[in-house]
């Protein structure tokens, strides 16, 4: 052995590798030295001065040796993983040591640590840019389209509720439903109930709520499966999205009145310059932009989809299976379809994260911003001007992906990428010049900011066919 650790990893089959490090006597004898000096001035022996206690007679302590010695082997093992980390040549995702335990005569024989590891890398030939995908049509939006929006802005945007709703009124899109829900976790047996009003049809509210209250009336019970925001056990706390069984019971409901289209313009543009007098036309004009927008924004969800489909199909990732098992217990996931689709995301984002380290990915500091307001609010914690740095990381991780995903779609290869991502394509028309353009670092950043978000004042042309959540 070279030095006072060393550490030898072999490698095994797939990403499981076993791993040995060696540790000097004398590393580990200069530590718990250094651990008796620093407990002898707290140490009360008759005889003598607090800091002058002989290192022989603290030896003969058993209980304060061994919980010296206890100190000193989870330094060591502290220390060990780092090297370990740091001679991989991925991403340690498993790390899993034999049973140890240091003793007096380890300081002059040594000790040495053994166990598995798993270790996650991605194909070093192989370039993010330039995948293959399906061709994608031009896109377009109809004049019954426009229509049928600037109907649901009338109703969407009003706030006047209608007193004579009658109690035997069924629910439709747009309304305000005050309702119960109640479902039992199947793994915990832990029960929930709350009292929740939502807008149906509006921003955030999964569609399989809206499915549910569709149609229904006051009084009603539904008995349905739903995504719901499930608190977390353990550090961090905060609340996690599952699909359960539940039942909604209907409390109330509030129907507004609609807007004349004269007031709609005014609530549509709500800072128009002094003296400029804003049209039907002009209505016209930015209800079809946003709508574009929609549609935009639902190719390029289906474009990642299969981007990622595509990179964990053809370059042969493997899936680190011990860690993937702990993940499934940890989340308590049991059936074959939640398993797969969480070991999907998991393993893209591995892939992300190697390719952000290898590529230098720069994130958006806008797209770190919001990633960091939905961390803390998952975790209900309020706005504070201190920072949450661990939360700051997380966001600062979860951006970088984000912008690599973008510049990946960018560069990809096919049919129609020009109608998308060409100068005057779809994303400059509705305000998205900025997506998959490397951001600047930190050197370069000059604070002229191109704020790429397609401002309608106090509404929003939206497609939630993909969110989750609980309303």
């Amino acid at each position: 052995m070279t030095g006072l650790m060393d550490v030898q990893i072999k490698k095994g089959a797939g990403n499981l590798h076993a791993f040995t490090v060696d540790l000097s006597g004398e590393e580990i004898r200069t530590r718990v030295r250094g651990k008796i000096k620093a407990v002898n001035p707290r140490l009360k022996v008759p005889g003598y001065r607090p800091g002058h206690v002989p290192e022989s007679m603290i030896r003969r302590n058993r209980d304060l040796i061994r919980s010296i010695h206890q100190e000193v082997l989870d330094d060591l093992l502290d220390s060990a993983y780092s090297e370990i980390i740091k001679k991989s040549s991925g991403t340690v995702v498993h790390l899993n040591p034999a049973p140890v335990s240091l003793e007096t005569k380890s300081e002059e024989t040594g000790l040495t640590i053994e166990g598995e590891l798993e270790i996650f890398e991605i194909p070093a030939d192989r370039s993010p840019y330039g995948v293959v995908l399906s061709p994608e049509e031009a896109l377009s939006v109809s004049e019954e389209e426009i229509a049928t929006e600037i109907e649901r802005l009338r109703i969407m945007m009003s706030n006047n509720f209608r007193e004579d709703l009658p109690e035997a009124e069924h629910i439709q899109m747009s309304d305000f439903v005050r309702f119960k829900i109640h479902f039992v976790h199947p793994s915990t047996g832990e029960t929930f109930d709350s009292e929740q009003v939502s807008e149906v049809g509006g921003d955030g509210v999964p569609e399989a709520f809206n499915q549910a209250l569709l149609g229904k009336k006051r009084g009603d019970r539904v008995q349905t499966t739903l995504p719901l925001n499930v608190p977390v056990s353990g550090k961090g706390g905060g609340t996690r999205v599952e699909t359960h069984p539940a039942e909604l019971e209907v409390l109330d409901i509030q129907r507004r009145i609609p807007l004349e289209i004269g007031e709609l313009i005014a609530r549509v543009f709500p800072n128009s310059e002094e003296g400029e007098v804003k049209t039907e036309s002009d209505l016209r004009s930015d209800v079809e932009k946003g709508l574009l927008g929609q549609k935009v924004l639902g190719v390029l969800r289906k474009k990642r989809e299969e981007l990622r489909k595509e990179i964990l199909a053809t370059w042969g990732v493997a899936t680190p299976e011990k860690r993937m098992a702990r993940e499934y217990q940890r989340l308590s996931l049991s059936s074959d379809t939640d398993r797969e689709e969480y070991r999907q995301i998991f393993l893209w984002q591995l892939v992300l994260d190697q390719l952000a380290e290898r590529e230098k990915i720069e994130p958006d500091w806008e797209t770190v911003g919001q990633e960091y307001r939905q961390i803390m609010q998952s975790r209900g914690e309020a706005p504070s001007r201190e920072v949450d740095r661990e939360a700051l990381s997380i966001a600062m991780q979860g951006a970088r992906r984000i912008k690599l995903e973008e510049m990946m779609l960018r560069q990809a290869q096919f049919g129609g990428q020009d109608l998308f991502f060409d100068e005057g394509g779809y994303l400059d028309k509705v305000g998205m010049k900025k997506f998959g353009k490397k951001t600047a670092s930190v050197g370069e950043h000059d604070h002229d900011h191109d704020h790429d978000t397609h401002d309608h004042g106090d509404h929003d042309h939206h497609d939630h066919s993909g969110d989750e959540g609980q309303a």
